[in-house]
């Protein structure tokens, strides 16, 4: 083998996976499942390799976890709706983009595998995982499932939704938090979307767990998004208070008697 031949197949062995980075829906398989290789022009969409839809689909399903490097819709791709049987779930580590006029479904469990922009009129009718990724929201977007759980890593990473469109919240949806190891100090703000979360219960907004007597204040999460936290008073701080207004009291019915 020349040394011409030779650079030519490592060149191409390298250029192979940039050059196949997406694969369309064509449903020549079972014409359902995404699992089904033949139902890809370019096999089953994996992390390095976006599922695309042109043609309307009747609704698709996934049979296992799959981590996919984006999804887009096309003009005529329809209304989709993307289910699941059995571990179907779905990791999108890329773009979410719906490039139709029409609703797209998400009823699987789906996780963010990075930050992104989803966009388009998107309905998310089961758990949304966000993580510590920052998403941001264009066009029309309804969470309608049972919770989107974001995740705290410090002070400055956190997932979060820069809201350019319109979110909306049923009053099912629970926003779930957590937060690893990370320990919290007073002071501590987090602002979770730049829109709001109307439309949740605030009894239905999972917490961290604080300590060494701190509390979340919990104001402005469903009108703004942002969290807070902040130090306990100590009972002596309390007993100021009130001797201060016990004083208060005392002289202004002093005044009163003159």
């Amino acid at each position: 083998m020349n040394i011409n031949r030779l650079f030519f197949l490592v060149s191409w062995m390298f250029l192979v996976p940039f050059l196949h980075s997406q694969t369309t829906w064509s449903g020549a398989g079972d014409a359902l499942t995404w699992d089904d290789f033949s139902n890809w022009s370019n096999g089953v969409p994996n992390s390095t390799n976006g599922a695309v839809f042109n043609v309307d689909t009747g609704g698709t399903a996934l049979l296992s976890a799959l981590s996919v490097a984006s999804v887009t819709f096309n003009s005529g791709a329809g209304a989709n709706q993307i289910t699941y049987f059995g571990s179907g779930a779905l990791t999108v580590n890329g773009a979410i983009s719906n490039n139709t006029f029409n609703i797209q479904t998400f009823d699987i469990v789906l996780t963010a595998g990075g930050s992104a922009t989803w966009k388009g009129s998107i309905v998310y009718s089961n758990i949304v995982n966000i993580g510590a990724n920052q998403i941001t929201l264009t066009g029309s977007h309804a969470f309608s499932g049972q919770a989107v759980n974001f995740s705290i890593t410090n002070a400055l990473t956190y997932g979060n939704f820069i809201a350019t469109g319109s979110p909306t919240f049923t009053s099912n949806v629970h926003i779930n938090i957590s937060s690893g190891s990370y320990a919290f100090v007073a002071g501590n703000t987090f602002d979770f979307t730049t829109g709001n979360f109307s439309g949740v219960s605030l009894s239905n907004v999972v917490l961290p767990t604080l300590s060494g007597g701190l509390t979340w204040n919990t104001t402005n999460f469903i009108s703004s998004g942002v969290l807070s936290v902040a130090a306990i008073p100590e009972p002596s701080a309390y007993a100021a208070l009130f001797g201060a207004a016990a004083i208060g009291f005392s002289v202004w019915r002093k005044r009163r008697k003159v």
